[in-house]
């Protein structure tokens, strides 16, 4: 979802970049999640919870229930009539990060209060089916339903049936097998006692009554153009603020039928099939929506407005079509027109790589709503009025494989949402305008900061939805991904996964498992590092070449120099410019330091370290001379934090048991602090500096450098403090 609140090797190649990873044959290792660092950075709130949006909110009435008949799966379907620059995608993908955090705030405060027991006791039942029988009254600002619920039991006995409620709408009556049945409200619960004790395979239903105004971020009734615009956006968990449900990702109901009835001049857009509109009454009109797949019930919605209608047509992957029907505002038909066409194009891309579109036996379309960005409503994306780059089209849609047809499990996961989501924007790029457009794409979603992609407190909305780790970082675990396993493999890899999960949830280390069985590699350490570690590696290289028989070696060293993190395992390109034309190795790294030899036939210009940006992380060339064969050197580190206030440590390693002398001086070379004057052991050692001088007093902020004396080397590394 988008939000804002404005309306191929040269000639030599080693081997697959995947050989970096051990093959195995043995039952794929799940991933222990146990001790990883949290989800954090030094801006981990105010990078993620901005200015959010204020929403202007019109309202919904009464019920009318004209039944169409009970829902078949998969029924067929009636006949239809017959794409930005990188700023403009960053502030896309910024703004529906800031407004989905915003919106998980109230689940935030439902929680808080949340009965005990309640998910243990939504665990006793598997929802198959939801009816939603809505009258929508713009005019009172009042919604008016009847919700059933048929589940399935899955626990030994079950004599009550507890569902997710806002406090905003009030619930009048229930019924559970046909009969009149007592409900009670607690802290967003809602408890329905059953006309008997049900057991484990017996088929449970239950009718609630309820209405109110559910205005909120999840329920808006907002205008455009003098007329009534009623919109549902319910990611995170906002489902439950229009209609009682189990509002988890876990438990998708196989099918859900939608009857809205509205004023007559408005048209209602939703998920599925359209199956019919009839009059219930002088003035009123329902719509009669359909949707037989599996969904979760954060991708259920429903639009309003007296909307224009744009048919288009996809041609499915077996030869048949399938509407593409967009649902806009007056005003902008022509804009949507052009803007919408290459929806069609997206549909066909990516039903190649990543097999059909999933809800191919109905419909794919937009429905304008009063947000800016889009959220990928199931079959029916929601789309900000008057804006139609080609990466907010090609995002939404990537959803409706990565997050709609598989749903992340719960919200630590959000990364196989978002991330994928934000990479399709790059493979559209690719496809349509060829690999150096998408590899511009995925530069310009590059994020190094600190930070784990997963979430470890799905309560906090502003970790869900952090902009940097969720999307742009996350962005960049497919592309990587993509690299270590080779495009074979991993298309392949994403085909099983579809395979496997489907019409599901998944969580990551299920994704793993997937993709470890379509390469045979070994992924835990990709995972470990890139999902539940912080930061990136920092590669220093140097080479050198020299004569060797006919032709030339160059000799290669790698330094791992990051400071704040582990070290990485992964394969990095080398490609060696020669005089008869570029050549390109495969390494494997994995060490703190590592050195590489070649053989090439002509003389080596030039040499790149992962040239066309794989993996994300940092190069710093060292030059072209003095590339030793291993050997005992003193390195200075760096310092971290770096800036800091008011404490950094500064990291230093000895090749043998050295006296070292650490001094600190100002940018004039006046020394400030003595840090260390002592013998050290080999190894790795740090030392902190507390931001005072020799006489203990703060220092001023500005730039210091750290210089370390020992074994005859001396290394200087400059310092930041910022008060």
């Amino acid at each position: 979802m988008w939000l804002s609140p404005d309306p191929v090797y040269h000639q030599v190649r080693s081997g697959p970049a995947r050989a970096c990873f051990r093959r195995f044959s043995d039952p794929i290792p799940k991933v222990c999640v146990m001790n990883r660092p949290p989800r954090r950075g030094p801006l981990s709130w105010t990078r993620s919870i901005l200015p959010a949006l204020l929403l202007a909110a019109l309202p919904m009435s009464a019920p009318a229930g004209a039944a169409v008949g009970p829902l078949t799966p998969l029924a067929p379907l009636p006949g239809a009539a017959p794409w930005s620059a990188a700023h403009h995608s960053r502030q896309h993908r910024l703004r529906e990060a800031e407004s989905k955090a915003r919106a998980g705030m109230l689940r935030q405060q439902l929680d808080q209060q949340r009965a005990p027991g309640a998910d243990k006791a939504m665990d006793a039942y598997d929802v198959r089916f939801y009816r939603l029988v809505l009258d929508v009254n713009p005019a009172t600002y009042i919604l008016t339903g009847t919700t059933t619920v048929e589940a399935v039991v899955t626990a030994a006995s079950l004599s009550q049936m507890q569902l997710d409620f806002s406090f905003q709408l009030s619930a009048s009556a229930a019924r559970a097998g046909g009969s009149p049945a007592t409900l009670a409200y607690d802290a967003g619960i809602l408890t329905i006692d059953l006309d008997r004790t049900y057991t484990a395979g017996e088929t449970v239903s239950v009718e609630i009554d309820y209405a109110g105004n559910p205005t909120s971020s999840y329920f808006g009734w907002s205008s455009h153009g003098g007329q009534p615009l009623v919109w549902t956006l319910s990611e995170p968990y906002g489902a439950r603020v229009w209609w009682p449900c189990k509002d988890v990702n876990t438990d998708k109901a196989d099918s859900v039928a939608l009857d809205v009835t509205v004023p007559s001049n408005l048209i209602v857009a939703s998920n599925g099939v359209l199956e019919g509109v009839t009059t219930p009454a002088a003035g009123k009109s329902t719509y009669h929506w359909r949707e037989r797949y599996p969904i979760a019930p954060y991708l259920v919605s429903i639009t309003a407005h007296p909307y224009a209608i744009i048919n288009d047509e996809y041609q499915t992957l077996a030869g048949g079509t399938m509407p593409v029907v967009h649902y806009v505002v007056p005003s902008e038909l022509a804009a949507a027109t052009v803007g919408l066409a290459p929806t069609v194009d997206m549909l066909g891309a990516f039903a190649q790589a990543f097999g059909e579109y999933p809800f191919v036996l109905e419909k794919y379309g937009h429905a304008h709503f009063t947000w800016g960005g889009g959220m990928e409503h199931q079959t029916c994306t929601s789309l900000g009025i008057g804006s139609y780059p080609e990466y907010i089209i090609a995002h939404e849609l990537g959803h409706q494989w990565f997050g709609d047809l598989i749903t992340c499990a719960d919200f630590s996961h959000i990364w196989l949402n978002e991330g994928f989501a934000t990479w399709m924007e790059a493979y559209w790029k690719e496809v349509r305008y060829g690999a150096a457009s998408y590899h511009a794409e995925m530069a310009a979603a590059r994020w190094m900061g600190g930070g784990t992609i997963f979430v470890e407190n799905p309560g906090s909305f502003s970790a869900i939805f952090d902009y940097y780790l969720t999307y742009l970082k996350a962005s960049w675990v497919p592309h990587m991904l993509r690299h270590v396993m080779g495009d074979a493999d991993f298309f392949s890899g994403l085909q099983q996964y579809r395979a496997e999960r489907g019409y599901a949830s998944a969580t990551t280390a299920q994704f793993q498992a997937v993709m470890e069985a379509a390469c045979g590699l070994d992924l835990s350490a990709f995972f470990q590092q890139w999902i539940y570690s912080e930061y990136f590696p920092r590669y220093d290289y140097a080479w050198v070449r020299e004569p060797a028989g006919a032709g030339w070696r160059v000799r290669l060293r790698i330094e791992q120099s990051q400071f704040n993190t582990g070290l990485f395992t992964m394969p990095l390109d080398v490609r060696i410019e020669t005089e008869n034309g570029p050549l390109t190795f495969v390494v494997q790294n994995d060490q703190a330091e590592q050195w590489y030899a070649f053989e090439v036939p002509s003389y080596p210009a030039g040499l790149s370290l992962d040239p066309d940006n794989w993996v994300l992380c940092e190069k710093r060339f060292q030059g072209t001379s003095d590339v030793p064969e291993a050997e005992a050197v003193v390195y200075l580190l760096g310092a971290a934090p770096n800036p800091f206030n008011p404490r950094t440590t500064v990291r230093f390693s000895l090749p043998r048991d050295l006296d070292v002398r650490l001094d600190l001086y100002d940018a004039a070379g006046r020394l400030v602090a003595v840090l260390a004057e002592a013998p050290f052991a080999a190894g790795e050692h740090g030392v902190d500096w507390d931001g005072r001088d020799r006489q203990g007093r703060a220092a001023a902020s500005g730039t210091y450098y750290a210089r370390l004396r020992a074994g005859g080397d001396v290394r200087t590394v400059p310092l930041t403090l910022v008060r």
